[in-house]
């Protein structure tokens, strides 16, 4: 078992909390700007 502080069990509540603010719709959008980004990219 993991023994956690009280300032990292904050840090990782802050950031699920911000992860589940996330869309999942923003996510495929950013992935196709990366995809095109990166074709764009190779010679």
């Amino acid at each position: 078992m993991i023994t956690l502080s009280d300032d990292e069990v904050a840090l990782l509540r802050s950031l699920l909390i911000a992860l589940r603010g996330i869309k999942v719709r923003d996510i495929d959008k950013a992935l196709v700007v990366l995809a095109k980004a990166d074709r764009g990219a190779k010679p």
